[in-house]
């Protein structure tokens, strides 16, 4: 029997086309154990990387990647700094990133180009379900300079870093971050927040400049709390926290109270001091980990990233639920898989009588139990007191090749609104199964049930206005401009739409969108459907789109209205176009979206008679 701290032999990641479906464990981690993994850089540069994925593991869980000092055995660094114990326990996902020619990291721009591929890689999930939104980096030694500058010139790299042996910042690169601008417009590097823990061994100028840098994009309240070295006395703004501090001391302030509901003041920064060494202890990585890692995400939001802090789901009220439903292939129902679906019931919701509902579909890559609070439907869903449900979606097994990897779709679960397959259940006909669940089970104001989605869950928001429209009251698809995303990518056709009842949709697309590039102005089918099939005043030639709101209903901030009514002034379709968003859904927007459209709209569950504003809508 091998012992603990002997290294196993890394395995070799498994074939994309031999991975199989399991009905029984639909949603199950297809890998556990120590991987190779060979990074391209570039046409002619492969560096290596390690993989650790805990047995018993599930989708999207925490991923931190460790940057292992020159000179030390990845597999011997992990068990030491207690990093494989601590992922045994939580169940997280490790990335051990090597240093390259020479065994030493020189913080030069072959470190930069393997940090950042390795990053793009494991976004696009390498045959295991990480999610980038909680992507977490612990640098040791020589690699904390390097994943230093990594991850302030690439912010949305990481949730949170420990740079754990930092030499500090110089006064070349902090004046270079300070008059940078990022990848969001009038918005310099040293303006986005970034939680940190700085290990230094020097007590310098270099390191209070650092210690200076992250405070100041942090939003750092004057005082820092002091640990350690027997000490819990506040340090002062005057304080020289680099002069002063003391091995076994460290200090940690706190942001200052602001933000927004789409951008949270949530940026710790925590300084301590002496040799790197003594970090690497499974105590201290713990404390990394529950102190600065724990909660903290950085969601899509605009092309930084939006750092928003979301606590325990299940110690909030979430429950996960599960079934085996039929897929709809096989008429003997063999094709049964076990899906899952989360339920929220927050504590604002009615005490008597029916309660609002809202179904949230995750994008691809996403699950149930993420999308809630990533977009923002879960803070709504508190402020307004209603009840969300938020199902997983389903696999296609089919090999996916994406930035010179080759993967496979089943780490990337996806809606399926069109015809069930072999080997793919039809995702409506889930939707047939949650509704009626959902009604059985709770007391649900059927008048008022509303769907919304992001992505890949946006398009299945399409779905539901397309095909179910007797559930629904109103539909919010949010960055998707389709029904049936894989009719379109197979050359095909969406199914036509299921006509008779009226359905009010709002949807939305970013102005920065990469995966939805020019807004509505490639969505003219889509949108004069609907504006023909309710007889709408305006169709989509009556409007410009992705100019800045010069040609639009109106405009509101950084959103352009596009109002689509009936003659008697019902916005059966509103779209709108948000700048500065990326691919993404903020929470401001849900909220938007709740009070200004979904709660203006219900429908008679039993007749189908659409109210608007609580008076009836003409049916078209």
């Amino acid at each position: 029997m091998k012992s603990y701290l002997q290294e196993p032999v890394a395995q070799v990641l498994p074939d994309a086309s031999l991975v199989t479906i399991d009905r029984k464990n639909y949603y199950r981690q297809f890998l556990h154990g120590y991987y190779q993994f060979d990074c391209a850089v570039s046409g002619t540069v492969t560096r290596s990387a390690k993989f650790y994925i805990p047995e018993g593991s599930i989708y999207n869980q925490p991923t931190v990647f460790i940057g292992i000092p020159g000179g030390r055995n990845p597999w011997e660094f992990m068990v030491e700094s207690g990093w494989k114990e601590l992922s045994d326990r939580y169940g997280l996902y490790l990335v051990l990133m090597e240093a390259g020619d020479g065994g030493v990291w020189k913080n030069d721009g072959a470190d930069l180009d393997y940090l950042n591929a390795l990053n793009n890689d494991l976004a696009v999930r390498p045959l295991f379900c990480s999610f980038q939104a909680n992507f977490y980096a612990a640098a040791y030694g020589d690699a904390a300079d390097a994943v230093g500058a990594q991850s302030r010139k690439m912010p949305r790299a990481y949730a949170a870093v420990a740079l754990l042996g930092t030499s500090g910042m110089t006064a070349e690169e902090a004046e270079a971050l300070r008059t940078t601008q990022s990848r969001v417009e009038g918005v310099c590097y040293s303006q986005v927040q970034c939680p940190v823990w700085l290990l230094s061994a020097g007590k310098d100028e270099a390191a209070e400049r650092e210690i200076g840098y992250y405070r100041h994009a942090n939003h750092s309240g004057d005082s820092g709390i002091v640990s350690g070295a027997g000490s819990s006395a506040g340090f002062g703004a005057s304080s020289n926290p680099v002069s002063d501090g003391a091995d076994g001391m460290r200090i940690t302030w706190v942001p200052q109270e602001g933000g927004t509901v789409d951008e949270h003041w949530c940026a710790n920064v925590v300084a301590d001091f002496g040799p790197w060494e003594k970090s690497v202890d499974r105590k201290y990585s713990e404390a990394v980990l529950t102190e600065l890692f724990d909660g903290i995400y950085r969601y899509p939001g605009n092309n930084n990233g939006a750092l928003r802090r979301a606590g325990n789901i299940y110690e909030r009220g979430f429950e996960k639920f599960s079934a085996d439903v039929w897929g709809g292939y096989y008429g003997d129902r063999r094709d049964t898989y076990r899906r899952e679906w989360y339920v929220y019931v927050p504590k604002s919701a009615p005490k008597e009588g029916g309660m609002p509902a809202v179904f949230v579909f995750h994008g691809a890559g996403g699950s149930g139990d993420e999308i809630a609070d990533r977009i923002g439907w879960s803070y709504v869903a508190d402020k307004y007191g209603f009840m969300i449900i938020m199902p997983t979606a389903s696999e296609p097994n089919e090999v996916r090749s994406i930035s010179g990897i080759r993967t496979n779709n089943i780490f990337r679960a996806m809606w399926n609104t069109g015809e069930p397959q072999p080997e793919r259940p039809e995702d409506m006909r889930f939707l047939d199964f949650l509704y009626q669940w959902l009604t059985g089970h709770y007391p649900v104001d059927k008048s008022r049930i509303y769907a919304s989605g992001q992505s890949s869950g946006g398009m299945m928001s399409w779905a539901c206005a397309a095909y179910r429209p007797d559930y629904f009251a109103a539909v919010a698809p949010f960055s998707a401009r389709h029904i049936d995303i894989e009719a379109v990518e197979h050359g095909g056709k969406e199914r036509p739409p299921v006509e008779g009842s009226m359905i009010p949709i709002i949807a939305n697309l970013g102005c920065c969108d990469a995966a939805f590039k020019g807004g509505f102005t490639q969505a003219q089918d889509l949108v004069d459907y609907w504006c023909g099939r309710y007889g709408l005043t305006k169709k989509w030639a009556d409007y410009t789109y992705m100019d800045g709101g010069k040609n639009c209903s109106y405009k509101d901030g950084l959103v352009a209205h596009y109002v689509f009514e009936t003659e008697d002034g019902v916005p059966m379709l509103h779209l709108t176009e948000t700048d500065t968003k990326a691919h993404a859904t903020w929470p401001s927007e849900c909220e938007s979206v709740w009070n200004g459209y979904f709660t203006k709209f219900s429908k008679n569950p039993v007749t189908g008679e659409l109210y608007y504003e609580g008076r009836p809508c003409n049916n078209m």
